[in-house]
């Protein structure tokens, strides 16, 4: 060290200052997450993106050609809503039943817990992360969209309200997912028994109300045919259903879903 370098040295606290943590548990757990699913960026981000461009390449611009316009809108404009609910979901359950699922089976779960962290601050991390992620992959998914299908914004509002209440919805599947499975094999089954079908049924890739009686009817059960329902009424200014409607109803369920997931936190049944 040079003759003109001065070194700074704080004094040590005194023996009996209270201490004081210099950052939030509760933000030390959320950017944990977050950076846990940006370290593998390649497969938790780049590969949804992938797949929901897949499908507005395939469905939106190669196979739209040949279907007539729903609603006075282009087939690839009017899946795009639709696809983006999907991608949300899917990233928030693959999420949550990640993090928590390997956190039981590892037993770190028990760290966490016995940290300073309270219950509900370990909810909000996680779900909160699992939101980050998901609006990172619907905002990488639509910008890849909008110059393919020409896709744009009639109604924001609707869509800042309606995106906030699917990516809760979405990390709060994921976390009650990751907090009730068993093993690996669960998992993978809540995803092809529940979540794809669900999906599929959802009325993403067409208009619930050209369904035939009582397909229509049981349409509107599916949770996930209000969440797209909502972007739908964001993105294209309508939908099979009032944009009130459908934010009421998913804000029901992300309201629904919180509740579930907070019971569960409180009552410490999270155990391998």
């Amino acid at each position: 060290m040079s003759a003109h370098e001065v070194v700074t040295r704080r004094p040590p606290p005194s023996w009996d200052a209270p201490f004081r943590t210099e950052r939030s548990p509760l933000l030390w757990l959320f950017e944990r997450e977050v950076v846990r699913f940006l370290t593998i960026w390649k497969y938790s981000i780049v590969g949804p993106v992938l797949s929901t461009v897949l499908f507005v390449i395939v469905f939106g611009t190669a196979l739209g050609r040949h279907v007539a316009n729903i609603d006075g809108v282009s087939y690839g404009r009017y899946i795009v809503p639709g696809l983006l609910a999907q991608a949300m979901v899917n990233v928030g359950f693959f999420n949550g039943t990640t993090t928590i699922f390997e956190a039981r089976r590892d037993r770190y779960i028990d760290d966490i817990f016995s940290s300073p962290l309270r219950w509900w601050e370990i909810n909000v991390a996680l779900v909160g992360a699992g939101m980050v992620r998901g609006a990172v992959v619907g905002a990488g998914a639509l910008a890849c969209a909008i110059p393919l299908t020409g896709a744009g914004i009639a109604r924001p509002l609707i869509v800042v309200i309606g995106t906030l209440g699917v990516l809760v919805v979405a990390s709060q599947v994921g976390v009650i997912a990751g907090s009730l499975a068993k093993s690996l094999d669960h998992v993978y089954s809540m995803e092809s028994i529940i979540l794809l079908p669900l999906g599929f049924l959802g009325g993403v890739f067409y208009s619930v109300n050209q369904l035939p009686r009582p397909w229509s009817v049981l349409s509107r059960f599916d949770p996930v045919f209000w969440l797209v329902q909502a972007e739908r009424n964001g993105f294209l200014g309508h939908g099979d259903v009032s944009a009130g409607w459908a934010l009421l109803a998913v804000w029901g369920i992300a309201t629904a879903l919180s509740v579930w997931s907070a019971s569960i936190f409180a009552s410490g049944r999270l155990k391998p």
